[in-house]
């Protein structure tokens, strides 16, 4: 079987461009030539081309195809391996993405919430939900002889708390956010009854209120906790949640 560049394209499923780029690149040159002195593929540039199609289709580049291909860098079972741990990476980063994602749609679900008083804050919230699990896990180190906090951390893990803690935060911005604006009575105490309910559903936020100062805590956490946070809020979240405890 000798068949043309064109044909070759065709019956690969390929086109003649990118089978050229394989054979510029030496990652499928053929090396049969006709009478007419033009290359033409034969059967076995057939399963070549299919192997590439298979190392391109788990995630490789088409450098490490050539290096896999011409060297046997590693084994089939060993570069099956790599890739399967690949994947899974990529994918529970895209699930943790898809949450993030999906917590914030439901609040945009949610009756009553007006959308655009939730656009302000959608970046914050969005920042909050995607550095969520490593925070947790920065806390799980931290607090890991502390067996009852422990259990209460697992807890941040559970759908149905997330949803209901996701609200409460929504609502806690708007209170501060109005609270900072109008500074009266009302909106202060309406900042406090949030932070109360808060910790009636999380009673070690306590302990977090030590790591606010903590400076090695910080600076071994600094990315996991540099959270896209207006300054005005922060100081004045950080001020309440002190007097809270305080009192």
């Amino acid at each position: 079987m000798e068949i043309t560049i064109g044909q070759f394209a065709k019956l690969v499923g390929s086109t003649v461009r990118t089978v050229r780029y394989y054979d510029k690149i030496g990652l499928l040159t053929p090396t049969k030539i006709n009478k007419s002195g033009r290359k033409v593929y034969t059967r076995s540039d057939i399963d070549l081309f299919q192997q590439i199609m298979i190392l391109k289709h788990f995630g490789l580049s088409l450098d490490e195809i050539t290096e896999q291909m011409t060297n046997e860098a590693l084994k089939n079972r060993e570069l099956m391996q790599i890739q399967k741990q690949l994947i899974e990476e990529k994918q529970a980063e895209l699930n943790d993405m898809l949450e993030v994602i999906t917590r914030m749609d439901r609040l945009y679900r949610v009756e009553g919430i007006n959308e655009e008083e939730l656009d302000e804050y959608a970046f914050i919230m969005l920042d909050l939900f995607r550095r969520e699990k490593k925070q947790i896990q920065a806390f799980k180190k931290y607090f890991h002889a502390d067996e009852q906090l422990m259990e209460e951390l697992e807890r941040l893990h559970d759908p149905v708390y997330k949803e209901k803690m996701d609200l409460h935060v929504w609502h806690l911005l708007q209170a501060i956010r109005h609270a900072i604006q109008h500074d009266d009575p009302a909106s202060r105490d309406k900042v406090r009854q949030i932070i109360d309910d808060m910790n009636q559903m999380f009673p070690a936020s306590r302990n977090f209120l030590e790591l606010v100062e903590n400076e090695q805590f910080l600076e071994t956490y600094t990315d996991e906790f540099n959270n896209y946070f207006p300054e005005d809020i922060a100081s004045y979240l950080l001020k309440e949640i002190k007097m809270y405890y305080q009192d």
